[in-house]
């Protein structure tokens, strides 16, 4: 579920601009709480104490509408 997820984000928005969930539910035939889920897993966010990998990033607006966007992922400088 999570690369289909990450697939569909990339060509619903392949500049990264932020996708409605509702949006994306219904590309998916999913529920939007399912979504939210599967995309918390994928963000930052911290589950029992293990921050996730960060690669996409959740936002709510102020009349509750749910966003997602693709995280810029740089990768880890030389050092």
């Amino acid at each position: 579920m999570q690369d289909q997820l990450l697939q569909t984000l990339r060509e619903l928005a392949p500049g990264g601009e932020p996708v409605a969930l509702t949006r994306l539910a219904k590309r998916l035939d999913e529920r939007v709480s399912v979504l939210l889920r599967e995309l918390t897993a994928l963000s930052d966010a911290s589950l029992g104490g293990v921050p996730g990998p960060g690669l996409v990033q959740l936002a709510c607006d102020d009349g509750g509408r749910w966003t997602v966007r693709l995280a810029v992922v740089r990768p880890p400088s030389p050092g």
